[in-house]
């Protein structure tokens, strides 16, 4: 019990702890109220667990079932795609998908015992929880796993869009970013669910799965914190203004109205900027960038280069960048200079995507190409 007691005070300290951060933030994304709140009811879940092992007598049929799962999953969905998507969240039909979460809520003061740790006295005892236990199981994992998806098909969708607004690496980022929270929350369910389930069915109660599911939670909120000091960008970066929706993006390329002519002027100024200014080794250049600096449109920019040049802005970008990366690696005069020194100087930011990259695009490791492009082996 002690050692229960204090896991949840350090979960729900590092709850609050997350929660105010977010709050308090000065760059926040137009979807950055929706993971504040989910961090918030975070803070309630452990808050609820913390009062029932702090005060039992007091907690005693207070809060039965755990309703929070219903909100986590549409707020994991809805955070995704309104960052990723560019889908608006304000409407009356995005309040459909709290409905489980409201009906439980309100079940919650209503039935009594404490079935939401899958007690199995309560089991016993009552006739009327058990079938009710029983649905709440079923829908709460059901809810969980198809908002999951559901996410994880809309990080899916996203990736191109991204590619074609951002030069660097924040696509790969992001896309852990979304992933690492989809696939955190299933497997701390999932794990929640089975031991529940398997107390049941053997008739031995294995130990209160409401630890379980406050140990994935507070793991899930030290992941956050390191998410924000390691990878700022995939909470400012991706604000939803930067790239088009998916099915902005389809329509654009199915039927363009914007002339040849202007692409073919569109994609010379681009070339032009890359060639003359080398704009290329900004190493967090952005669509925007290149808008601000030839006036044109980001989707005039993104259309030109993906129906003139068949590329996205992602794959422009980075074959500038090795073709310079290449180019000062073969001057004798930069012998003294390391590979990842040449190659952060041609735009790189990140010493794995840029080896990614650069053996995509030329079969060979930038060690290896080193080697033979100076003679000798490279530093």
């Amino acid at each position: 019990m002690v050692a229960n007691l204090i896991i949840c005070y350090i979960a729900f300290v590092q709850a609050v702890f997350v929660v105010t951060v977010f709050v308090m933030r000065k760059q926040k994304m137009p979807s950055a109220g929706l993971l504040s709140t989910l961090m918030f009811l975070i803070a309630i879940d452990i808050g609820i667990v913390l009062a029932k092992f702090s005060f039992p007598e007091m907690m005693q049929g207070i809060f039965p079932y755990n309703f929070m799962v219903f909100a986590y999953g549409p707020l994991i969905f809805l955070y995704t795609r309104a960052t990723l998507l560019k889908k608006k969240t304000q409407s009356a039909f995005t309040l459909l998908h709290f409905i489980p979460f409201f009906f439980f809520l309100c079940l919650s003061f209503v039935l009594k015992g404490d079935t939401f740790v899958f007690r199995i006295q309560q089991f016993r005892d009552s006739s009327m929880n058990l079938p009710i236990q029983i649905i709440y199981a079923a829908l709460s994992y059901l809810s969980m796993a198809t908002y999951i998806f559901l996410s994880l098909s809309a990080v899916s969708s996203a990736k191109k869009n991204i590619e074609d607004s951002y030069s660097y690496d924040i696509t790969e980022r992001m896309m852990v970013w979304f992933k690492y929270i989809a696939i955190t929350f299933f497997i701390v369910y999932t794990v929640y669910t089975l031991i529940g389930t398997m107390s049941v069915v053997t008739g031995n109660e294995t130990g209160d799965t409401n630890i379980l599911l406050v140990i994935g939670l507070a793991f899930f909120c030290f992941s956050l914190v390191c998410f924000l000091i390691f990878s700022p960008e995939v909470f400012t970066a991706a604000s939803g203004s930067d790239f088009d929706s998916d099915s902005a993006y389809k329509q654009s390329y199915v039927k363009s109205a914007i002339p040849k002519e202007t692409l073919d002027l569109c994609i010379e100024k681009i070339k032009r900027l890359m060639e003359d200014e080398k704009i290329f080794r900004k190493n967090d250049l952005s669509l925007q960038d290149v808008s601000e600096r030839i006036k044109y449109p980001k989707h005039y920019i993104t259309q030109a280069l993906n129906i003139i040049l068949k590329k996205n802005f992602y794959l422009f970008v980075n074959e500038y960048r090795i073709k310079d990366f290449k180019e000062k690696v073969a001057d004798r005069k930069n012998d003294h200079l390391t590979i990842i020194s040449i190659a952060f100087d041609a735009g790189f930011n990140s010493k794995s995507t840029f080896n990614n990259i650069f053996k995509k695009f030329t079969g060979q490791t930038p060690s290896e190409y080193a080697m033979n492009a100076r003679g000798r082996t490279s530093p």
